[in-house]
């Protein structure tokens, strides 16, 4: 494989991985830190409707001087419910995760997985790269039910970091339900975080990726479990990067995987 073929690949992924956020848009507050971005018109609508959210230098300010982890919990579930009702967030995944600014620090509450996108939260999620000893690589088909990328191919296992969990228990789950494997069963290596961060449907995606890859046990035979793969296919390296350069991958397991196969060229 021509390295600088993937590089150049690489590189034109990372422009559309790489966005700012809209000029318009207000930073949001919360523990006397930056930890998203809004559209004006749900910081509008929460400064409005919450008393503990104030506009403040054409920022959204969450007023938590007095509250603790657990009470900025609850009024963030509360809000989170209120932009659901009044249809400016997109679904409702009954799934808790950590707001932490810088990434690496304790959370300062959890809030509904399907607000982070409209409020610009950080996210963390886990993603593998699995080859056959061969060399193939083993990707996955998203779901056409899924509510994000349907139809499109991903990384053999991928998904969030919620609330309470490590990065290697989120990924030690998500290789479970998405692939039958047992983690404790592979040699998995750490590689590259990967930063998206652009303007999604949702409202704006930043989302942190730890890559990790694992060679599987020969005559392994992933299955999905959970209902969220529609196939699971053994593809050549070539196949999977010319299927990266048609954007038959979603943005961020296309860039996980040309992590992988830079590292092992």
């Amino acid at each position: 494989m021509n390295r600088e073929r993937l590089q150049a690949l690489q590189a034109g992924l990372l422009v559309r991985a790489r966005q700012p956020a809209p000029p318009d848009w207000l930073p949001v507050v919360m523990a006397g830190t930056e930890v998203g971005i809004a559209h004006p018109d749900v910081a509008g609508f929460l400064a409005t409707r919450e008393p503990r959210f104030v506009l403040l230098d054409y920022r959204l300010v969450l007023d938590d001087a007095d509250l603790d982890a657990r009470a900025r919990t609850a009024l963030l579930f509360e809000a989170a419910a209120r932009l659901r009702d009044a249809g400016l967030l997109r679904g409702w995944r009954d799934e808790a995760l950590d707001i932490r600014a810088p990434p690496d620090a304790a959370p300062i509450a959890t809030i509904e997985r399907a607000a982070c996108r409209t409020l610009g939260i950080t996210t963390t999620a886990v993603h593998l790269n699995a080859f056959t000893p061969a060399g193939d690589m083993v990707v996955a088909l998203r779901a056409v039910h899924k509510q994000i990328d349907p139809g499109r191919w991903d990384n053999l296992v991928g998904g969030m970091v919620p609330a309470g969990e490590s990065e290697l228990d989120a990924l030690a789950r998500e290789a479970h339900e998405e692939a039958g494997l047992d983690l404790a069963t592979l040699a998995v290596t750490r590689g590259g975080r990967v930063h998206v961060t652009r303007v999604v449907p949702e409202g704006f995606q930043s989302e942190i990726v730890q890559v990790f890859d694992a060679v599987l046990p020969p005559h392994a035979l992933p299955r999905n479990l959970d209902g969220e793969v529609e196939a699971i296919e053994f593809r050549p390296v070539e196949a999977v990067v010319a299927a990266i350069e048609r954007d038959e991958f979603t943005l961020e397991s296309a860039l996980v995987a040309l992590d992988a196969l830079l590292r092992r060229l």
